[in-house]
């Protein structure tokens, strides 16, 4: 059986996935990190990964259908880019026909100058400070949903996690729905310790080394 994600050159991170039945190699590379310095992490970049996603969605999926054995008025909630796959993964398992994404801008298809836009800041240690933005469609699936299931790909400050939840309340006050509340958070890998104040719990495949700090020059 092959190791996927072992193309990249340098020193790699075996990830062992509970019920996969093959080996992930992740390349450890540098990302800044707060202060100005650089962390080190196991990088799990799940874009263009076909059958890996195909096959943590399917892992995914078993783990929430155990945790919600009634799906009806559930909906999945997901953020551009890196989750996005594996997030289509999970629905096509669950039979959802359509999940909600938050956007990393504001995008022309959206037309905010005729269409419910709403837009909140969000800061994440792989991807740095970012925005995240829902538009009609994906507000009119939160409006209608009892309940939200958050899946993505890494979780590690919480940051990003954080952000989703200020950006559903945002909507639902500035839409005036009630905000379905938030079930669980489902990913791949989690990096580091549970964030403190996050509100939710959250699932996760299998754990990734914390970011490692390099020494100053």
């Amino acid at each position: 059986m092959d190791v996927l994600l072992g193309r990249e050159s340098g020193e790699k991170h075996r990830l062992d996935v509970p019920g996969l039945n093959y080996p992930v190699d992740l390349p450890l590379v540098r990302v800044p990190g707060p202060g100005g310095r650089m962390l080190r992490i196991a990088s799990l970049n799940l874009v263009g990964q076909v059958r890996l996603n195909a096959d943590l969605g399917r892992l995914l999926a078993g783990r929430i259908r155990a945790d919600h054995p009634d799906l009806a008025g559930l909906a999945v909630l997901t953020v551009v880019e890196k989750a996005l796959q594996l997030a289509q993964m999970v629905c096509v398992e669950l039979d959802l026909p359509a999940c909600a994404v938050a956007y990393n801008r504001v995008k022309p298809h959206m037309e905010p100058d005729r269409r419910p836009v709403v837009q909140v800041g969000a800061d994440s240690i792989t991807s740095g400070g970012k925005f995240l933005a829902l538009y009609e469609r994906d507000l009119s699936l939160l409006a209608a949903a009892r309940g939200l299931i958050v899946v993505d790909d890494v979780v590690s400050t919480g940051g990003t996690l954080l952000g989703l939840l200020d950006l559903v309340e945002t909507a639902a006050r500035r839409q005036g729905f009630a905000p379905p509340p938030v079930l669980g958070v489902y990913c791949a890998a989690q990096e580091g310790e549970r964030h403190p104040l996050l509100p939710v719990p959250v699932c996760a495949l299998a754990p990734l080394p914390k970011p490692v700090p390099e020494a100053a020059a």
